[in-house]
């Protein structure tokens, strides 16, 4: 049941991603990356490997929708492989978690304190990758600072509304 909720809000987070965040800028320098809550809330007990698949295939999808060859799959591979890290970090008890990871099931400070740091990892690799060139550093850093705080205000917003 766990996992039909999950495909369920994962459709949706879609289809919000394509349909409304990807035509949301804030003067072309904030770019909200809601999907990344997809791999955020992905259960504790999942194993590493089926992480790691799902980050790329989520990272995939997006790259063909955004033309963007392979730099949302390299960033969503690397949220999904530093996740379970920063989760088993944060959480000194990671198995008394069931279900989602989400700010009930791990506390809230613990759950922003996950998503900023593993939003700030995503959102630098994509805009870095982007770029690929660290001649104009400051405005990868601002995109990526400006679209973080963007991404991880949405994010807490769905999490406060969803309780």
């Amino acid at each position: 049941m766990v996992w039909i909720k999950q495909i369920v809000q994962a459709l949706v987070i879609v289809l919000l991603q394509v349909l409304l965040f990807n035509h949301l800028q804030i003067a072309g320098w904030g770019f909200p990356m809601v999907y990344v809550l997809i791999l955020m809330n992905l259960p504790v007990q999942i194993p590493r490997w089926l992480e790691m698949l799902i980050g790329a295939t989520i990272g995939l999808m997006f790259d063909i929708w955004s033309s963007s060859l392979g730099v949302n799959m390299a960033a969503c591979v690397a949220f999904s492989f530093l996740r379970p890290i920063l989760l088993g970090y944060v959480l000194q008890d990671v198995e008394r978690v069931k279900g989602e990871v989400c700010s009930l099931s791990i506390g809230r400070i613990d759950y922003v304190k996950c998503l900023v740091f593993l939003v700030l990892i995503h959102h630098l690799m994509v805009f870095a990758l982007e770029t690929w060139s660290w001649s104009n550093w400051w405005i990868v850093l601002l995109q990526t600072l400006i679209s973080s705080v963007l991404t991880i205000l949405i994010i807490i917003g769905y999490d406060i509304f969803k309780q």
